[in-house]
């Protein structure tokens, strides 16, 4: 991808993220495809590793 195409990206997602912050938790994450727009909360999450 581009940097210009970064950068659009970066300014088309401002208002979400700015939303986010202000009326969800640091669990919550907006997923966003062609047709559907979602709201996920993390309840429970640990890393593994890969390679064991």
């Amino acid at each position: 991808m581009e940097n210009k195409e970064i950068e659009k990206l970066q300014e088309l997602c401002k208002p979400v993220t700015e939303y986010l912050k202000n009326n969800w938790d640091p669990h919550c994450t907006v997923v966003i495809t062609d047709n559907h727009i979602k709201l996920v909360r993390d309840e429970i999450g640990c890393p593994m590793r890969s390679d064991d």
